[in-house]
């Protein structure tokens, strides 16, 4: 294996760029970069081909989450070397597994690149990032051709990309404001539909997706917001033996997506 620079001082500039880049929202948003940790987001991130600025393990990580295979892979100029103390000085998690890397944020698609006949899910400012994550991981599942984010919390998040679990690398994320969204829906004739607990809008398991369709998810606490709905096509709902219950909003999304894509 390559020779490795070891970093034992948790005040070494990389590392403060690694805590800076985890705690920031705006610092990610700044510099293009965010965090992974563990073995599984690690591989996950050479897997879909990312490019990575800084790789970091310990020795304990080497053998015991066959780490020591995957390092071989990189060039030394991003392979660092962490004592236990400055490994947990940029851990996130209760039990680190003693690897993390720095990697670029994939491309994001603008509105314009929405097609039509295309199926994808709206977030209309999502707060809470484990939900935004299970969401995103779930359209990973489901094959949604796209993620669009309206405001909320940051997909790149370490939270929102340890609960996606790596789909947050493969799932097509637009960001845009949503009349921006809208107008191009509008555009395109892409049908959109708000997700609301409302006793008098459409049943989604009788809704007719096969021409594709965008469908709105709103915030956790207040929903989509009135002015939102409004600029819909199509109000639906998720009815439980006839009658309307509010969801958690990843598991809504979840409801939401089966029908969408099935």
């Amino acid at each position: 294996m390559h020779k490795i620079t070891y970093l034992t001082s948790e005040d070494n500039p990389r590392l403060k760029q690694y805590r800076k880049l985890s705690a920031s929202a705006k610092e990610r948003k700044r510099t293009g970069l965010f965090v992974a940790e563990g073995a599984r987001l690690v591989t996950d991130a050479v897997n879909e081909s990312a490019v990575f600025h800084s790789v970091f393990f310990t020795v304990d990580a080497l053998g015991k989450y066959g780490a020591e295979q995957l390092v071989k892979g990189f060039d030394k100029s991003v392979l660092f070397g962490l004592s236990p103390a400055a490994a947990k000085s940029i851990s996130c998690t209760e039990s680190s597994q003693g690897i993390f890397a720095v990697c670029e944020i994939p491309k994001t698609l603008s509105p314009h690149e929405l097609r039509a006949g295309g199926k994808y899910i709206i977030l209309d400012n999502i707060q809470d990032p484990g939900n935004m994550g299970t969401m995103v991981r779930t359209a990973d599942a489901c094959g949604i051709d796209g993620m669009v984010i309206c405001g909320g919390c940051d997909p790149f998040s370490p939270k929102a990309v340890r609960s996606a679990m790596g789909s947050v690398l493969r799932v097509p994320l637009i960001t845009g404001g949503f009349s921006d969204i809208a107008a191009v829906c509008k555009e395109k004739g892409i049908t959109l539909f708000a997700a609301v607990p409302d006793s008098a809008a459409g049943d989604i398991k009788e809704t007719d997706f096969s021409r594709g369709g965008a469908v709105i998810i709103g915030n956790e606490g207040n929903g989509i917001l009135p002015a939102h709905v409004g600029l819909s096509d199509k109000k639906i709902t998720i009815k439980m033996n006839g009658t309307v219950n509010s969801l958690n909003a990843a598991m809504a999304a979840g409801i939401i997506m089966w029908e969408l894509t099935r």
